[in-house]
């Protein structure tokens, strides 16, 4: 039981400094406090180089720091650290600054996630769009206020602008972003939704938001959307589990 306190007070202490002082030197204690932060602050600044080249140097060191002090991870597994790192600032009560901060770090979270993926079957070429369809494991459909995959040094947007992406993972196992539309957005939004849905079915679901369009209007665009997505291995010919 001691050996247990003395563990979870080493750890704590390794995490905060302002935690309570374990029995052990203070070379040592410097040593694993040294490797524990920078091991978590590399996972951190590959997770979000953008992030990390757009907010000034003190603070970012800051937020890692209080990242390693107060948040507690759920797993223990170094690749998961730039998700909960997300989770952090997504909790954080204090207004997001710059505005889009929360945004783009999900944008490059996601680069990161999908990059590593595991799936149960890899990305194929769709030849048809005239069966049952489905939306690639490996793709993802994002709304956004703000143009995430835009922002850099010279361009830090203020202004909210709707911006739709969707990120995926193409065949050569590298991960891809094409701006979308709000109805290219919605089509791959119903697609996700309906795994086995077929062509006719989202026309007709289209069709509710386009009154002004005739039916083989949409008709004629969703297919070519789709040929188009497919083209990508972003649209899949569904195969039940």
């Amino acid at each position: 039981m001691q050996f247990k306190q003395d563990q979870k007070q080493f750890v704590a202490y390794l995490r905060d400094s302002s935690a309570a002082k374990p029995a052990v030197p203070d070379e040592r204690l410097a040593v694993y406090q040294d490797l524990l932060f920078n091991n978590v602050s590399g996972f951190i600044d590959s997770g979000y180089p953008v992030l990390k080249s757009l907010i000034p140097a003190e603070r970012w060191y800051q937020l890692k720091r209080q990242f390693l002090a107060d948040f507690r991870c759920s797993s223990p597994y170094f690749l998961h650290i730039a998700g909960q790192f997300l989770q952090f600032l997504q909790q954080s009560q204090a207004e997001p600054e710059p505005v889009f901060l929360l945004e783009l770090a999900h944008y490059e979270w996601l680069e990161l996630e999908l990059s590593t993926r595991k799936t149960t079957t890899q990305p194929q070429l769709c030849t048809g769009i005239d069966g049952a369809l489905a939306l690639s494991e490996l793709a993802e459909v994002q709304a956004y206020h703000y143009p995430v995959h835009r922002i850099c040094a010279e361009f830090q947007p203020t202004e909210i602008t709707a911006t739709f992406l969707l990120l995926y993972r193409d065949v050569e196992d590298q991960v891809q972003f094409v701006e979308l539309n709000s109805l290219s957005a919605l089509l791959l939004q119903l697609l996700e939704s309906q795994p086995g849905v077929q062509l006719a079915e989202l026309v007709t679901q289209l069709a509710q938001y386009l009154p002004a369009l005739e039916i083989h209007q949409i008709e004629a665009g969703a297919r070519q959307l789709l040929l188009d997505f497919a083209a990508k291995a972003v649209v899949q010919t569904f195969h039940p589990a």
